[in-house]
C-alpha cells in the first residue's frame, strides 16, 4: 500500500492538490496520502497533519513575518519524512517553502514529485538546477516549461495546466449577466460591465484595492451606467472588502468621493469573468483564469517597497502578468507599483471601454496562450507520475 506525502501551501496549490489526490484515489484505492493542506485536501481525505491557515504570504517581506512559523512546519514536515518515511514526496508550487523540502527528502531517499514547479524560466534559473538534483520528477504544467527543466537536467513531463480542466464556463456573456442578475438598463443597454479581481491574500487587496476604487470612481464619472462586479476571492471577506470602502469614502474629505455600486458575488468568479466587458485583475492565477475565459484585461501588481527592491533586484523582468510571461510579449496592458495610480488605471481602462477592437484584438491573443496549456487531465497524469514514482521503489 503506497504512501503519498502532500505538502501545498497556499488555496490555490492546496485545490491543484485535492484533484491530483482525488485521481490518486481512483487510480489507487488503498493509497495513503497525508502531509500539509488545507480544506480542499482534507475533503478528498487526505490526513491533515498541518493545515495551511495563516500560511499564505506575497512577497519577500511577508515571508520574513511569518518565518518562525515557516521554520517550524518544515521542521515537523521533516521529521515526518524521517519517522514515518512515506513513499513519495508530492510537493505543490510554494517554492520558498517546499525547495528545502525537496532537498532534504532526496537525502533521505524518499521520491519526490514536483507539481506546478518553481517559475525558474521566469526568473532565479539556478533554482531549475537545484531542482534537477533533487526531484525525480518534474511535472511542468507549460511545455516550454518542461523543456526548461530539462535543458537543467530534469526529468521533466508536461502535464498540461490544471486550469484547463475547470477555469470555464457554458454561459454565453448574456447568460452570465442574466444568471448574476446583472441587467440592462434602458438609458443605457451597451453600458459596459467591469469586473474588479483585487487579490486573494490580505496584503494585496491593502495595496491595490483603493487603488481600483478610486479608478472605479473616476470611470463612472464617464461611464454612469457602468455596472460593476466583484467575484470574492477565497479566504477573502465582504467586510473586508466593506471596510476598505467605507474608509476610503470616510477619508476622502477634500472633495466627497462617490463609489459605483458594487455586486459582490461567491463562487462564481468564471461566470463573472465572462460577464465583464472589461476586467482590472492582480497580478496572479486570476489572470490565467481570464485567458482560459477570453476575458480583455488590465493587469495590476503592487507590493511592499521592501518586496519590490528585492524583486527588481533579483529578476530583469519587466512583466508580471502570466499570459505576458507565456507570450513572450505585452499582450495585456500592465500596471506595476509606481505606475498604479488611479489617474493611470483610469486612462487605461476608458481606452479599452472606447476602443472595442484592443478587446478583440487582446482576446485573440489570449486564445493563443490558452492553446499553449495543453488539454484536460492534468491531475490525472501526475497522480500517474507519483504512481509511477512509487512502483519504482
Amino acid at each position: 500500500m503506497p504512501k503519498v506525502m502532500i505538502v501545498a501551501g497556499e488555496p490555490s496549490g492546496d485545490l491543484h492538490a485535492s484533484h491530483v489526490a482525488r485521481q490518486l484515489k481512483v487510480l489507487c484505492p488503498d493509497i495513503t496520502l497525508f502531509g500539509m493542506g488545507g480544506d480542499q485536501m482534507e475533503a478528498v481525505s487526505v490526513k491533515l497533519d498541518l493545515h495551511i491557515q495563516d500560511s499564505a504570504v506575497m512577497g519577500f517581506a511577508d515571508v520574513i513575518t511569518v518565518l518562525p512559523m515557516f521554520l517550524r512546519k518544515q521542521a515537523y514536515l521533516k521529521r515526518h519524512i524521517r519517522e514515518d518515511r512515506p513513499d513519495v514526496l508530492l510537493l505543490v508550487d510554494f517554492a520558498e517553502f517546499n525547495m528545502p523540502l525537496a532537498k532534504f527528502a532526496q537525502r533521505q531517499g524518499v521520491s519526490v514529485v514536483y507539481y506546478i514547479p518553481p517559475k525558474a524560466w521566469a526568473w532565479r534559473a539556478n533554482r531549475a538546477r537545484k531542482l534537477a538534483k533533487w526531484a525525480n520528477v518534474v511535472a511542468a504544467i507549460f511545455p516550454f516549461e518542461a523543456e526548461f527543466y530539462r535543458n537543467s537536467g530534469a526529468n521533466a513531463e508536461f502535464v498540461g495546466h490544471p486550469l484547463v480542466d475547470f477555469a470555464q464556463t457554458p454561459l454565453s456573456t448574456q447568460a452570465a449577466r442574466e444568471r448574476l442578475h446583472i441587467c440592462e438598463t434602458e438609458d443605457d443597454p451597451a453600458a459596459p460591465v467591469i469586473g474588479l479581481m483585487p487579490g486573494s491574500r490580505r496584503s494585496e487587496i491593502h495595496h491595490i484595492f483603493p487603488v481600483m476604487l478610486k479608478a472605479a470612481a473616476n470611470i463612472a464619472k464617464v461611464y454612469p451606467n457602468a455596472q460593476w462586479i466583484l467575484p470574492l476571492a477565497p479566504g477573502i471577506s465582504r467586510d473586508l472588502i466593506s471596510k476598505y470602502q467605507q474608509e476610503l469614502c470616510r477619508g476622502w474629505v477634500t472633495q466627497p468621493l462617490e463609489l459605483p455600486s458594487i455586486k459582490i458575488v461567491e463562487n462564481q468568479t468564471y461566470q463573472a469573468m465572462r460577464a465583464s466587458t472589461l476586467l482590472l485583475v492582480t497580478s496572479g492565477t486570476a489572470t490565467l483564469e481570464a485567458t482560459c475565459i477570453g476575458a480583455p484585461m488590465i493587469i495590476l501588481f503592487c507590493t511592499a517597497a521592501l518586496n519590490w527592491h528585492i524583486i527588481k533586484a533579483l529578476t530583469p523582468l519587466n512583466r508580471s502578468g502570466l499570459p505576458n510571461l507565456i507570450a513572450g510579449r505585452d499582450i495585456v496592458p500592465e500596471l506595476l507599483q509606481t505606475e498604479l495610480t488611479p489617474t493611470a488605471l483610469t486612462a487605461l481602462a476608458l481606452d479599452f471601454l472606447k476602443h472595442p477592437q484592443k478587446r478583440e484584438t487582446q482576446r485573440e491573443a489570449l486564445q493563443a496562450v490558452y492553446a499553449q496549456l495543453g488539454t484536460a487531465g492534468a491531475a490525472e497524469r501526475t497522480a500517474e507520475l507519483v504512481l509511477d514514482a512509487a512502483k519504482s521503489l
